[in-house]
C-alpha cells in the first residue's frame, strides 16, 4: 500500500496493474474505485458513483483517466494492489465494470437498501475478474478471497483515516479570531 499521507504527490503504480483504491468520505465511510494502469502506467479510475439527471438513475458506472495521487480533491487512504491480475484483452475489463451491475434504482436510498454501494460495485467486479481467470494465485473460493479483501482493506482504510485525521488534529495551528460584524 502506497503511504495515505502523500495525498499531494504522484503514487508511483506498477504497469499492467489492478487496485483498489478508498477515498474520505464523511462519517467514517470511504468511496471504493478500481484504478487500472496500462503496459506504460496510464492509470483508469473505474468506479460506480452518483449519476444525477442520466435516464433517471441515481448511479452507474463510470470511468476517467488520472494521475493517481489525491483523485478528487478527497483524501486518499490507500491504494491496494491486487496480487495474481493479469490484464484482460482491451475492452473486456470496462464490459465487466458496465455489467456487474444491471441498473441502477432511482434514488441513492433505493440502491442502499438494495445492497448496491461503490463497495458492493467494486467487490463483485474483483469476484468476476477471479471466476474468469484474471485474478489467480488465491487460496481458498472466490468468496472467501473477495471477503477477506474487503475485511483487509476497510481495516486498513479505517487505521489511515484515523492517522490522516489524528496527523491533521495534531499538525494544525488553531488561530481563530471572532469577526467583528456591524448590525
Amino acid at each position: 500500500m502506497a503511504n495515505p499521507m502523500a495525498a499531494t504527490g504522484s503514487i508511483l503504480l506498477e504497469p499492467a496493474s489492478l487496485y483498489i483504491t478508498t477515498t474520505q468520505l464523511a462519517e467514517a465511510k470511504f468511496h471504493w474505485a478500481l484504478i487500472e494502469t496500462d503496459s506504460a502506467c496510464a492509470a483508469i479510475r473505474h468506479h460506480w458513483h452518483e449519476k444525477p439527471d442520466k435516464r433517471g438513475l441515481a448511479e452507474g458506472y463510470g470511468f476517467q483517466r488520472v494521475q493517481p495521487k489525491s483523485l478528487t480533491g478527497r483524501v486518499v487512504l490507500g491504494y491496494f494492489k491486487i496480487r495474481g491480475y493479469s490484464p484482460p484483452s482491451p475492452g473486456i475489463f470496462s464490459e465487466i465494470c458496465e455489467t456487474t451491475f444491471g441498473s441502477s434504482y432511482t434514488t441513492v436510498p433505493e440502491n442502499r437498501r438494495n445492497g448496491i454501494t461503490c463497495r458492493t460495485w467494486v467487490l463483485g467486479v474483483l469476484s468476476t475478474l477471479c471466476a474468469r481467470g484474471y485474478i489467480t494465485g488465491f487460496e481458498g473460493t472466490i468468496r472467501n478471497f473477495v471477503d477477506c479483501l474487503e475485511r483487509v482493506i476497510t481495516e486498513q482504510s479505517r487505521m489511515a483515516d484515523n492517522t490522516y485525521l489524528t496527523t491533521f488534529y495534531h499538525q494544525r495551528i488553531l488561530n481563530f479570531v471572532s469577526p467583528v460584524v456591524v448590525v
